[in-house]
């Protein structure tokens, strides 16, 4: 069963009086995957989509404003206009390697909605003039929903381009664009040092889109429905619905899709229907976003990239996880910097040694063993030592992580130098990362 949150029937509303709840790429009340008979009835795979040239359909992208929703943010009428112009044979590469443990929000379309993604993809294909679409996944539950739903549309007599389906070993540096180019060439599924970037050189040494789920399917329907209604929600900065994964301290948790620029505090008091025992922190966008303080949520903060930037965080996947009051904050922040040292690439030193000290450093602290010019070391290594050292990005997920957390967890920090504890216990309430 796949893990939603069914809202169809509530009437949540924002301080602006506009729906909270915005169904476009989900279907509240699909629970069992959408066959292709029931997406051709919704609308899908449309003459008047599909009638359009290679160029009006990368300007119809372009001008809907449709950003990546991987984490990077990247414009994406851009990226499929840059690979277009690239000589050769291109590939298209769905990226369902949903490697964030606290993100749920790709693998829920593929269950549910897999013909939504397959036909985002599939113009993707036609508007850079790719003849292979590639399908890259750790879970090999779901690579069988994306095979049968291929098949069903094959077995239906349209022209399609190669199909090829990879899984790959589940591991959070593994989902990386680069990193899944590698493994499907057969290497390490490792990100590569850039240049060259997949879109100059990727599968096979082709030129490769490399897109993720979530991306494809909104793409889908902009084709179907213009960039204008694509815009009518959300933000400038920001436009349209994006999902979010509920996790945490929450009432209700899963997946549920709103127009960018929502109030956080409104998807946690309404969508996730509060939170029985107060918030101390958030990650509001996965593992890589760093930490939100709870005074955030009383200033406002959005789901936008520059409203969480103000506080140095980000969207990142969406994936929003609630820390309780109830639990040592300090060991929320060691859990996650534990994470990031065991899933290193371990391909160069400032990331193998670096994740790894700081790593220790944060449980020494959280376990009341710590000293104060560890807090010192920990800032350095944060601040000035260790940013953009790595040989991929991951080691700056590292470092943001620990940056936010001595702000956000300064008074479990003093509790713990002082007294060796804050009194709450070292349970860990992190998606994946449980004790």
């Amino acid at each position: 069963m796949v893990t939603t949150v069914s809202l169809h029937s509530m009437t949540a509303v924002s301080e602006h009086e506009r729906p909270l709840v915005m169904p476009r790429v989900l279907r509240p009340h699909l629970q069992e995957t959408e066959s292709l008979e029931q997406y051709l009835q919704s609308g899908g795979y449309t003459l008047e989509a599909w009638s359009r040239s290679p160029d009006e359909i990368i300007a119809l992208i372009t001008a809907s404003g449709l950003r990546g929703r991987s984490g990077s943010g990247f414009p994406t009428g851009t990226k499929w206009r840059t690979v277009a112009l690239q000589p050769g044979r291109k590939v298209v590469l769905i990226n369902a390697a949903e490697s964030e443990p606290a993100s749920r929000k790709d693998r829920t379309l593929l269950l549910t909605r897999p013909h939504l993604v397959l036909e985002g993809a599939l113009l993707a294909a036609y508007a850079v003039g790719a003849d292979t679409l590639m399908f890259y996944t750790h879970d090999p539950a779901i690579a069988q929903t994306a095979d049968a739903a291929w098949h069903e549309l094959k077995q239906s007599g349209a022209k399609l381009p190669t199909w090829r389906t990879i899984v790959g070993p589940a591991r959070y540096v593994a989902g990386e664009a680069s990193a899944a180019v590698n493994f499907i060439n057969g290497h390490a599924a490792k990100p590569t040092s850039k240049p060259p970037r997949p879109h100059e050189r990727g599968v096979n040494g082709r030129p490769t889109l490399v897109q993720n789920v979530e991306t494809f399917a909104h793409a889908a329907l902009i084709v179907r429905n213009g960039p204008a209604w694509f815009r009518s929600v959300g933000t400038d900065e920001l436009p349209g619905t994006i999902l979010l994964t509920l996790n945490g301290a929450l009432r209700r948790t899963g997946v549920v899709e709103v127009p960018s620029g929502v109030a956080l505090r409104d998807v946690l008091e309404m969508l996730g229907c509060g939170m029985p025992h107060g918030v101390q922190a958030v990650l509001p966008g996965g593992y890589f976003s760093g930490w939100l303080p709870a005074e955030a949520l009383h200033h406002g903060v959005a789901l936008t990239p520059s409203s969480l930037g103000a506080w140095g965080s980000d969207l990142g996947c969406a994936a929003i996880t609630v820390v309780p009051e109830t639990v040592c904050g300090l060991w929320q922040a060691a859990r996650l910097l534990r994470f990031f040292a065991n899933e290193s690439a371990r391909q160069c030193g400032p990331c193998t040694f670096g994740t790894a000290a700081m790593a220790d450093l944060m449980e020494r602290l959280a376990r009341g063993e710590g000293r104060s010019d560890d807090v010192e070391r920990l800032r350095r290594y944060a601040e000035h030592v260790l940013p953009k050292r790595g040989a991929c990005s991951h080691l700056d997920g590292a470092t943001i992580a620990v940056r936010t957390a001595l702000q956000v967890f300064q008074d479990d920090l003093a509790r713990h130098l002082r007294y060796g504890t804050c009194g709450r216990p070292l349970r860990s309430v992190l998606p994946g990362l449980e004790d």
